[in-house]
């Protein structure tokens, strides 16, 4: 085990030791204020923050200032170079035919020389990328050590306020503009010189070195000095990607800090069992949404009211907010077995609820419904990706389970559409618009079981540990000298260097298990719901009730669109398939646009606080105004899409922010913010189910005005709880 102390000594660059974050000054300074404070008042409690917050600026301050000067150096190398390069150009392209061939062999060997000129910027630059990383590191380990040793929540507000703020230096250290424009330059050059050095050698005639209208798309992959300050520069800007974006939704538990480029091994996954467990996820969504379009009609032929589609719906998710704890609890020690067994309990939901007609039993078509809840197997599949991918993978699976469920959403409502032309019998019993949703998703269950049992793999389980975390995936600096193609000897001595400075074993925060300043139980995971309450700080409460907010505008929207179309449009089983359909499809193409521009342009927060905005705008919008306004479907049409984006919008980005909010300890254990954001989602949609059935009671007539308005008053409500909190989220 390495002390981060010891190890940001080890990992100095020679006569760069001064400009460091001062890790151990600063943490002899926390025992100081943790003896201060157990004593303070309120204004001494508010000095040692102010005193402890001017020290790091000073810190952050010594580290900009000495990032700036090397950028400023490197910039002017590479200004040199391109003076020379621009000499060398000018000779070759004004030489006279009896001198060509001498020319071009004098470019020829130029070329070589300049390439390695840009890949040692390339390497320096790196270890310029390299010193901003471990500074970062070592702020965030210090204020969490202040938070933990001095009692105050510093950490939380010292990161906002600075990085908020119009001049921030703290914004220099995470946002490396100049860099990524001196990435820019050794890219750029190194990719027109390879080309013209292709030129040269594959021809004798004179051809211009600029000849190529375009770059190589592929060109950083070639480069792996290129693609390991780009993948330095992510980790310091944490840019975000769709695939990024969309896996915040799983809100995996994090493993433990790194430290810079540190390198684990983890066993591949197996890729059968990956797949397997995503179709469970998928088909289950296809399950929750196939009987939206015809579930009021189904309702109607058992002789019941059509409101009665809300319990029908809601019955599943209520059953769910049981199972997810029992499945949770079971995947500790297996997780083929709870698939099965919840794939036959699937299957019997599903059977009951095809053959309710036959029997006109209302009851068992609600107890069959209940039954396919009990069956999901969602925790299971969400505990196989955080403890048994590897990390290498975690983030494309996670994308990858998210995406299969906004998958499974679109394709439920799209089948009850095919099957709404359906009428025959099996052996007596009725096959229609309204139970060949329950026979098809039988027959779909009963294949799935079929691969779980021939395929699933039973993944291997350390006897010490229950629930085990994966570390992170190994720094792309630590393998850059040996894939280095292209470089010198000297260069692949100089990059081997940097890498050969990370330790190849594990490390933790050097307080960990060592006296007053054990960091041990510091990721504990929460066991009780005292300690629960302790860790639901602000931020986390305000995130958790936006995701139950959201959850209960999209389920009244979804779950009442095949009653409201009906009544006010006349829309058959088909045309609200098809509309459910089309909508759950824009779920994906809105995560692009978001994860790819929106969240890389503004703050998460503001993002929220928008979307929240356009939600209450299209609340608003979906009202009926009847008898003074026509109600026509462009209206319902126009504001259910509002409300449908601005909640998925919503959604991504609240789920982005809760797991960067979120503390170590509420990313393990049962009472995980996973879980409750699962049960704070559930819960919203079994409410906004039985509101349906309840205002129903009352006619078709005054259901979309009357579930709208405690909806409008959630929304509402929730905008000014995140406003009232807003600079605390960041």
């Amino acid at each position: 085990m390495v002390r981060f102390g010891h190890y940001i000594v080890a990992n100095q660059i020679p006569g760069w030791e001064e400009y460091y974050i001062g890790y151990k000054a600063l943490k002899k300074k926390i025992r100081l204020y943790g003896n201060r404070a157990s004593v303070a008042t309120q204004d001494e409690c508010q000095e040692i923050m102010k005193s402890f917050s001017d020290l790091l600026d000073s810190q952050i301050e010594k580290i900009v200032l000495f990032t700036i000067e090397k950028q400023g150096l490197l910039a002017g190398r590479l200004k040199r170079l391109w003076e020379r390069r621009k000499v060398a150009q000018e000779m070759y392209e004004d030489d006279e035919d009896m001198e060509s061939a001498l020319c071009v062999e004098h470019f020829d060997i130029a070329i070589p020389h300049l390439m390695e000129d840009y890949r040692q910027v390339g390497v320096e630059l790196l270890q310029l990328l390299q010193f901003v990383e471990l500074n970062a590191t070592g702020l965030r380990k210090i204020l969490k050590k202040f938070d933990k040793r001095v009692g105050f929540r510093l950490g939380a507000q010292y990161i906002a306020s600075r990085s908020n703020h119009p001049y921030s230096q703290l914004q220099l250290v995470f946002r490396q503009v100049g860099i990524g424009a001196m990435v820019a330059t050794i890219s750029r050059n190194l990719a027109e010189l390879r080309a013209q050095s292709f030129e040269i050698n594959s021809t004798s005639s004179s051809v211009s070195l600029f000849r190529s209208a375009s770059l190589p798309r592929r060109f950083v992959e070639d480069e792996p000095i290129i693609r390991a300050i780009v993948e330095a520069m992510h980790r310091l800007t944490q840019e975000v990607s769709l695939v990024s974006y969309v896996a915040h939704e799983l809100l995996l538990p994090a493993p433990k800090e790194e430290m810079p480029g540190m390198v684990s091994i983890q066993e591949d996954a197996h890729f059968l069992s990956i797949q397997i467990n995503l179709i469970n996820t998928f088909l289950y969504m296809v399950n929750y949404y196939i009987v939206v379009p015809s579930s009021d009609s189904y309702a109607e032929l058992l002789n019941a009211p059509a409101s009665l589609c809300g319990v029908i719906i809601g019955s599943m998710p209520l059953a769910a907010l049981v199972s997810a704890l029992v499945y949770s609890w079971w995947s500790n020690y297996s997780y083929q077995a709870p698939l099965i067994f919840s794939t036959l309990i699937l299957m019997a939901g599903n059977l009951m609820y095809a053959l309710a007609l036959k029997f006109n039993s209302v009851w068992l078509l609600l107890i069959g419904r209940f039954l396919c809840g009990l069956g999901g197997a969602r925790a299971i599949n969400r505990r196989y990706i955080s403890d048994h991918v590897p990390i290498k993978q975690l983030t494309s699976a996670s994308a990858a389970f998210v995406s299969a469920s906004a998958l499974g959403m679109a394709v439920g409502p799209a089948i009850a559409s095919l099957l709404s032309s359906v009428d025959f019998k099996f052996y007596g019993a009725p096959v229609n618009f309204v139970t060949a949703p329950g026979w098809i998703m039988t027959w779909l269950w009963g294949l799935y079981l079929v691969l779980v049992l021939l395929f699933f793999k039973e993944p291997r389980r350390s006897p010490s540990v229950v629930q085990p975390t994966v570390p992170r995936a190994a720094s792309s600096e630590t393998k850059l000298a040996e894939k280095l193609e292209d470089g010198s000897q000297s260069l692949m001595l100089t990059a081997q260097l940097l890498a050969d400075s990370v330790p190849a074993q594990d490390t933790t925060d050097e307080e960990e298990c060592e006296g007053d300043d054990s960091n041990c139980g510091d990721d504990r995971a929460v066991e009780t719901v005292g300690e629960l309450l302790k860790e639901l700080t602000l931020p986390i409460r305000i995130l958790l009730w936006i995701y139950f907010m959201l959850k209960f505008a999209s389920e009244i929207l979804i779950s009442e669109c095949s009653i409201l179309t009906g009544y006010y449009f006349n829309w058959t089983t088909t045309q609200v398939g098809l509309f459910l359909g089309l909508l759950g499809l824009t779920v994906l193409p809105i995560s692009a646009v978001v994860g790819n521009y929106i969240s890389n342009i503004y703050e998460d927060r503001l993002v929220v606080l928008w979307s929240q905005i356009f939600t209450a705008v299209g609340v608003v919008a979906i009202f009926c105004f009847s008898p003074w306004l026509a109600y026509s479907p462009y209206q319902y049409i126009a504001a259910a899409i509002l409300i449908f984006v601005s909640t998925n919008v919503l959604e991504g980005v609240n789920m982005s922010l809760l797991s960067k909010v979120m503390s170590p300890r509420l990313s393990r254990g049962v009472f995980n913010c996973g879980l409750l954001s699962t049960e704070a989602g559930t819960l919203a949609r079994a409410l906004a189910d039985g509101l349906i059935s309840v205002v129903g009671r009352g006619g078709q007539a005054n259901l979309l005005n009357f579930t709208m308005i405690p909806t409008l008053s959630i929304v509402v409500y929730t905008t000014i709880y995140t406003w009232v909190g807003y600079y605390t989220l960041y």
